[in-house]
């Protein structure tokens, strides 16, 4: 982490932090990590991979809307104690991983539904909300649902599109042209997949994003947005 923040252009790094989706154990993430990481200028991306839209008793959201609410709620709560435990202040953006998915007919609602109440109880628990999700599906669902409720809509959006733009402008987030949905410094763009990267003599396979996100600027963006 040192040597990749000295010689890398990142500056800021996705952590993944919990789950029932996780892939990883993390089990050298600790607060004192957080707290070094932080220190030497490093923005955490706090990640939270909770259920996802494939058919799977263990790490499967539910097709019912009402229930994939139910689980929205309980994936925050779950994030907000993981942050907790990391010392992460109050106000810190939590990302929620939520892969691709085709059928858009079968998940579209029950992801609307849980993005938005994993939303709203991170803004009751006193955090802040944020989705990854795909251009071809995500986006799409949120973007589509985006006037029925503004305010419950993640404070961050955070799009998956591999097409090598550096970018969060309207096109490259999957968004309308000149739209105000999650503008100002609300997004998030990773624009290529896994792939080799070395600096400092350090190599790693990464994913690779533009990010475009001032924690700081989130609580006063616009109450009324203009769709």
């Amino acid at each position: 982490m040192d040597t990749w923040r000295a010689a890398s252009p990142f500056g800021a790094i996705g952590v993944y932090i919990g789950g029932r989706a996780r892939a990883c154990a993390q089990p050298r993430l600790t607060a004192r990590w957080v707290e070094r990481q932080a220190a030497a200028g490093w923005h955490l991306m706090p990640i939270w991979v909770g259920p996802q839209p494939w058919h799977n008793a263990g790490t499967g959201l539910s097709t019912d809307p009402s229930e994939a609410n139910g689980q929205g709620r309980e994936a925050a709560e779950g994030a907000v104690d993981a942050a907790r435990s990391l010392r992460l202040p109050a106000g810190t953006v939590l990302y929620n991983d939520l892969e691709n998915y085709t059928d858009r007919a079968t998940w579209d609602a029950p992801v609307v539904a849980y993005l938005t109440a994993w939303t709203q109880r991170l803004h009751e628990l006193g955090f802040r909300s944020a989705a990854y999700v795909s251009v071809s599906s995500g986006v799409k669902a949120l973007s589509a649902h985006y006037h029925q409720a503004p305010q419950a809509m993640p404070d961050v959006l955070w799009a998956a599109r591999w097409n090598l733009s550096a970018s969060v402008g309207d096109a490259d987030m999957g968004l309308a042209k000149g739209t105000a949905k999650w503008a100002g410094p609300r997004r998030a763009h990773q624009f290529r997949g896994d792939h080799d990267a070395t600096y400092g003599g350090i190599t790693l396979n990464i994913d690779r994003s533009w990010v475009d996100v001032n924690p700081a600027a989130l609580a006063a963006k616009d109450k009324k947005p203009r769709i």
